[in-house]
Order: structure tokens, then C-alpha cells, then sequence
């Protein structure tokens, strides 16, 4: 009789951590930043969005083989001195609250009218946190956009082979 019940408890117990398990878990695969450890999904997303705003994306003409959220993140991870990922980190949160305190609404349920003048606003103000921020993910995205291979080769004229070889060169003796 009691090992019945034991059996029937462990059967409970397995079947709820086997039915709880999808909900506990997530499957998504995030990129962690050594320099910012604590930059969340949702605020990766938010970096995504006004990249898009900034520079929009054009997969079909311009194919990168990375996204821009990545790219910019790992630019500004890797690239930047401490002072100005902090610099970046206090933009980051001033725009979040600043969001939050004027529309009371989050970035990416605002219509695109208001995110384009909301950043037009912002970016053009350079000396404050959230222009610093917006400025340097400006930057970041012109740099992805100008390294596409095809606005290398189509507007820029680059090789990726340098030094083309001419055989019908005469030399001279």
C-alpha cells in the first residue's frame, strides 16, 4: 500500500515537471554580450527597431550576413572603450524611461509616424545621453549598410582581390 502511493506521488511529480518544463524553458537562442551581460531580449529588440528606423534594411538588394542588431551590438560590444559602452548604457535606459514617461507606451507599439520623429527628435541633439545613444547607433548601422557586398562592389567600385593581374602587359627591359 505504501510503496502504491509512493509510486503514484513520483508519477505526479514527473508528470508536472514534464508538462511545466516547455513554460520554464526557452528555445530562442539569444546572443550574450561580454560588456553588457544584462541587455535583455526586449532590449535588444528596441535596439533592432531604431536601427530599422535609422537605416531600414533591404535584405533583397543589400544581403549581409549578419543582422544589424548583431552586427551594431557586437561593434559597439567589441569596438567602444569602457567609458563609451557606459555612455551607451545610460543612453539606452534615458530613451527607454523617456519613452515610457511621455508616450506611456512602449517603442515598438508605436505607429511608425511617431518612432520616425521620435528618433529625428532625439538624434539631432548630440550632446545629451540619448543622442550619444542614438549617434552611435547610427553610425554602427551606416558602417553595416556601406560593408554589404553589394554596395561594395555596385557603388564603391572595390575588388575583393586586389591587384588585378593583366597578362597582355608588355614589360619594358
Amino acid at each position: 500500500m505504501i510503496r502504491r502511493r509512493k509510486a503514484l506521488k513520483n508519477i505526479g511529480l514527473i508528470t508536472g515537471g514534464i508538462l511545466t518544463l516547455p513554460y520554464n524553458c526557452s528555445f530562442e537562442t539569444q546572443i550574450s554580450y561580454s560588456n553588457f551581460p544584462l541587455l535583455k531580449k526586449k532590449e535588444q529588440d528596441l535596439i533592432a527597431d531604431i536601427c530599422d528606423i535609422i537605416l531600414p534594411t533591404d535584405f533583397n538588394n543589400f544581403p549581409t550576413p549578419e543582422t544589424r542588431e548583431h552586427f551594431v551590438l557586437t561593434m559597439i560590444n567589441d569596438c567602444l572603450e569602457n567609458e563609451k559602452r557606459i555612455e551607451f548604457s545610460v543612453g539606452l535606459n534615458s530613451f527607454q524611461n523617456e519613452i515610457l514617461e511621455v508616450k506611456k507606451n512602449n517603442f515598438h507599439d508605436l505607429s511608425l509616424d511617431e518612432k520616425n520623429n521620435i528618433v529625428a527628435n532625439f538624434i539631432d541633439n548630440e550632446k545629451s545621453e540619448i543622442g550619444i545613444f542614438l549617434n552611435y547607433l547610427k553610425h554602427y548601422s551606416l558602417i553595416h549598410f556601406e560593408t554589404s557586398e553589394n554596395y561594395m562592389i555596385n557603388y564603391l567600385n572595390y575588388e575583393f582581390m586586389p591587384g588585378r593581374y593583366d597578362g597582355g602587359v608588355k614589360v619594358k627591359v
